[in-house]
């Protein structure tokens, strides 16, 4: 017999309950318990008195002929069977929702891409400005255009290189040619939805070039090899055609392509 207060009897009664209680050690709840009341012996110890007290506060188990059984209680809600996902998601850590996490993950969405996208966001990309910040001694110019620091905003948004595949893609989309100034009014812009472009067709495009132009930064710094604006894009262009062929179930990817190819 278990009380939720006091824990297994056997451990507040010690090798003498059984006989004090006059209770068996394998007794259940049901036969510690009558209809009227319960079965115990008067109180002939502190601890019997502290029993009965802290029984005071229950109410008296209704008699059942059904077996006790476990059940995993999450949230308020009992289930038979433990899934390691609801209690973890009962369990686990929380905070406030960011309202940029939909301009990364989202459904559809190329998980290379939007991994890429959520540590650029974070500014956690090694670039060359944050490795001296560490206090590596390294050149620190952009590794594209060799003029300007190498931080995040100026590598993917403003950089001569940047600005070029970003005026290709933006056109492709169906907008006049404009730059993103910081990376908060390119976030503002992916989460803002228009009449020009599917707000899905951006957020993959936005990612793809992100990608693509941190894999040719990669590519130039590591193995000598750089590519032309062009070469990029086509690039970009084969990831957008294969996200949206690769979902071409999902129903909102069904007028994509079509808008993708119109202002090819």
């Amino acid at each position: 017999m278990r009380l939720k207060v006091l824990g297994p009897l056997i451990n507040a009664f010690g090798p003498t309950g059984p006989s004090e209680l006059q209770l068996p050690l394998n007794t259940t709840v049901a036969d510690a318990c009558t209809p009227i009341g319960w079965n115990f012996r008067g109180a002939r110890s502190q601890a019997a008195e502290e029993l009965q007290i802290a029984l005071t506060t229950f109410h008296l188990p209704a008699t059942s002929h059904v077996k006790d059984k476990y059940v995993w209680v999450v949230n308020d809600h009992e289930s038979t069977s433990f899934s390691i996902a609801r209690t973890w998601d009962e369990i686990r850590n929380r905070a406030r929702k960011q309202e940029w996490t939909s301009n990364i993950w989202f459904k559809g969405s190329v998980p290379r891409h939007s991994f890429n996208f959520w540590i650029a966001h974070l500014d956690r990309l090694p670039t060359r400005q944050r490795l001296a910040s560490w206090g590596i001694l390294i050149y620190d110019s952009c590794c594209l255009c060799d003029m300007v620091q190498e931080s995040r905003d100026h590598l993917l948004l403003r950089c001569e290189i940047s600005e070029s595949i970003w005026k290709i893609a933006l056109q492709r989309l169906g907008y006049r040619s404009f730059l993103f100034h910081t990376w908060t009014s390119f976030m503002h812009w992916l989460s803002h939805r228009d009449s020009s472009c599917p707000l899905l067709l951006k957020r993959l495009v936005g990612q793809a070039v992100v990608y693509a132009l941190w894999t040719e930064r990669n590519r130039r710094l590591h193995d000598g090899i750089t590519t032309t604006s062009a070469v990029i894009f086509k690039q970009i262009d084969t990831f957008i055609r294969d996200a949206i062929l690769g979902n071409r179930r999902r129903k909102h990817f069904h007028p994509l392509m079509q808008h993708w190819l119109r202002f090819e």
